[in-house]
C-alpha cells in the first residue's frame, strides 16, 4: 500500500450500507401481502393495478435512488495515507476533505461480519483521542483482508515512528507477523466460553424470553382451535411476526455471549494488548496500554452467587459503538484465575484487583430519606386519584402502589449492601450494583475532573458523594462516587494534581 496513493473502499460497502433497508422493505412487503392474501386471491392479482402498482413503483424508485446514491458516494470517496495523516476525500460537486493526524489515533481495530467473511473483506476502524468523537468510530474502511492488514501495519509503523525497512515483513498478511499472532497468552476453550455465557445471562432477559415463549405458544394453540385455521393464521401473521421478533430478541440476549466470544484470545506484547474473538462476527483489537483509562471488574447476579469475575477495559477507542459496549479483557473465571490473567495482560492495574472497597456509611439512609419520602408521597397520591375514578379496582391499585414502594425499599437495601468506594495512593475504586456488582478502578491521573455534592442532610452527617469524568465514550465517561465519609475527595484531588 503505497504512500500518497489514493484508494477506495471495497465496493461491497454499498451492499452493507443498503442491506438493512432492503431487508426492512422486504419484511414490510411480506407482512402486507400475508395480511391481504385472501383479498388478493379473490381479485385475480388485480391488486397490482391502481394504488397497489403506485406503491410498488414508489418503493422500487426509492430503492433505485438509494442504490444510485450509494454508488455515487462510493465512486467519489478516496482514502490516502500521507506522511503524518490519513486523508479522506468525499464528494464531486461539494467536496469534503477530512484529515486525521496519525499521532492522534488511539486504536486500530479490525472487524469482520458474516457477509465480509464470505467476500474475504473486513472493516478497519480507526479511533482518535478526541472526546468530541469518542461516541463514534472516526473512520471505517472496508478492504480486502490482505489490504486491511497492510493498511494497519503501515499506520502502526507510523505511530511507532519506525522506518519502512524495519517492519517491511509486517506488510504481508500471512508472514511472521501473523505467525506471532497465533501465540497468545490466553486462549479460551469451548468450556471457558460456555462458562462465560452461563454467567453472563441476564435474568430479566431470561424472564422476558420465558414469558414471550409461553405467550406465543398459548396464542398458537388458540389459533389452532379456530374453525378457519388458515384464515386465522394469515390474519394474525403480523402479530406472530412481532411475537417471534420478541422471542428471538430475548433469546439472542440470553445466548449471545456463547457465540460472540467464540475462540477468545488475548496477549500482551510490549506496550500493546491484542484481543481476538468471534464466530458470526470476528473482532480484532490492538490496544495501546497507555490509552487505557480504567479497569472494570464485573459480576452478574449468577456470577456473584458462584464467585466468578470478568474484566473489561475503558479507553477512548473501545466501547464507542453498541456492539462494542463490552470491551472484554478477561472472560468470567474464578477470582484466582482472573488475577493471574490480569497479571499477564495488564499488570499495571493488577494492584487494583486487591484494593478494598468500603461499604456505604450508615448515615446514607438519612440522605436517602428525603427523595424516598417524596417518591412514596407521589405514589400514594397517584394511587388515591386512580382509586377515586376506578372504585371497583381500588384494592388492586393500592396493592400496586404498595408494590412500587416495596421495590424502592428493596432497591435501597441492595444498593446499601453493594455500593462502596476505596482509594489509596494510586487508584480510586468504585463499586455499584443491585443484584450484580460492577467495580471500576481508575488512576487519579486519568480523571479529567471531579464533582463533589452534599445535600443539607448529608452535610449534617458529614457524608458526601460525587462523580468523576474520564476521556472515553459517553457510556463510560461519567462514574458516580457513592456516599463516603471522611476526606477521600481530598486524596483524589491531590492525586489528580500530582501532589
Amino acid at each position: 500500500m503505497e504512500e500518497n496513493k489514493k484508494f477506495r473502499n471495497h465496493i461491497s460497502i454499498i451492499i452493507e450500507q443498503i442491506g438493512a433497508g432492503i431487508v426492512a422493505l422486504a419484511v414490510l412487503a411480506v407482512s402486507i401481502v400475508m395480511q391481504n392474501v385472501e383479498e388478493m386471491a379473490e381479485t385475480d392479482m388485480s391488486f397490482l393495478q391502481g394504488k397497489g402498482m403506485i406503491i410498488f413503483l414508489v418503493l422500487a424508485l426509492f430503492l433505485v435512488l438509494s442504490v444510485g446514491n450509494r454508488i455515487f458516494a462510493w465512486a467519489n470517496t478516496y482514502i490516502c495515507i500521507e506522511e503524518n495523516a490519513v486523508v479522506i476525500e468525499r464528494g464531486k460537486v461539494n467536496k469534503k476533505k477530512n484529515t486525521i493526524g496519525i499521532r492522534n489515533i488511539s486504536n486500530i481495530n479490525i472487524e469482520q461480519n458474516l457477509f465480509e467473511m464470505i467476500l474475504g473483506t473486513c472493516k478497519v476502524k480507526l479511533d482518535t483521542n478526541s472526546r468530541s468523537t469518542a461516541d463514534s468510530t472516526d473512520v471505517k474502511i472496508v478492504l480486502k483482508k490482505a489490504d486491511a492488514a497492510k493498511f494497519k501495519a503501515k499506520i502502526t509503523r507510523k505511530l511507532q515512528g519506525q522506518p519502512e525497512q524495519e517492519v517491511c515483513g509486517q506488510e504481508q498478511f500471512g508472514s511472521a507477523a501473523e505467525a506471532e499472532d497465533e501465540v497468545f497468552d490466553i486462549r479460551a476453550e469451548f468450556g471457558d466460553v460456555f462458562q462465560h455465557g452461563v454467567f453472563s445471562v441476564n435474568i430479566f432477559s431470561l424472564l422476558i424470553l420465558t414469558g414471550a415463549v409461553i405467550g406465543t405458544v398459548t396464542t398458537v394453540l388458540q389459533l389452532l382451535e379456530q374453525p378457519h385455521l388458515m384464515s386465522s393464521l394469515l390474519g394474525a401473521a403480523a402479530g406472530i411476526v412481532v411475537a417471534a421478533g420478541i422471542v428471538l430478541s430475548a433469546l439472542w440476549d440470553t445466548v449471545k455471549d456463547f457465540i460472540r466470544y467464540y475462540d477468545f484470545r488475548a496477549k500482551r506484547r510490549g506496550d500493546k494488548i491484542y484481543i481476538k474473538y468471534g464466530f458470526l462476527k470476528k473482532m480484532e483489537y490492538t490496544i495501546p496500554v497507555d490509552k487505557i483509562q480504567a479497569l472494570k471488574i464485573r459480576q452478574s447476579f449468577v456470577a456473584r452467587i458462584f464467585h466468578r469475575y470478568m474484566a473489561e477495559i475503558v479507553n477512548v477507542g473501545m466501547g464507542d459503538e453498541k456492539e462494542e459496549q463490552n470491551s472484554f479483557l478477561i472472560l468470567y473465571a474464578p477470582e484466582e484465575k482472573m488475577r493471574e490473567q490480569l497479571e499477564l495482560l495488564l499488570p499495571e492495574f493488577a494492584p487494583a484487583a486487591d484494593q478494598k472497597v468500603e461499604r456505604l456509611p450508615a448515615a446514607v439512609w438519612a440522605a436517602w430519606a428525603v427523595p424516598g419520602v417524596i417518591y412514596t408521597a407521589a405514589v400514594c397520591a397517584s394511587a388515591a386519584v386512580c382509586a377515586v375514578f376506578l372504585e371497583e379496582s381500588a384494592v388492586l391499585i393500592w396493592l400496586g402502589a404498595a408494590g412500587l414502594i416495596l421495590i424502592l425499599l428493596i432497591g435501597m437495601l441492595l444498593k446499601y449492601l453493594t455500593d462502596g468506594s476505596g482509594s489509596d495512593g494510586t487508584f480510586l475504586k468504585i463499586c455499584h450494583g443491585y443484584f450484580g456488582k460492577n467495580y471500576i478502578s481508575v488512576r487519579y491521573s486519568q480523571i479529567q475532573y471531579m464533582e463533589i455534592r452534599q445535600n443539607f442532610i448529608a452535610r449534617a452527617f458529614g457524608i458526601r458523594k460525587g462523580e468523576i469524568h474520564l476521556l472515553a465514550s459517553s457510556a463510560n465517561t461519567s462514574h458516580g462516587i457513592p456516599y463516603f465519609k471522611g476526606n477521600e475527595h481530598e486524596r483524589i484531588r491531590q492525586g489528580m494534581l500530582g501532589l
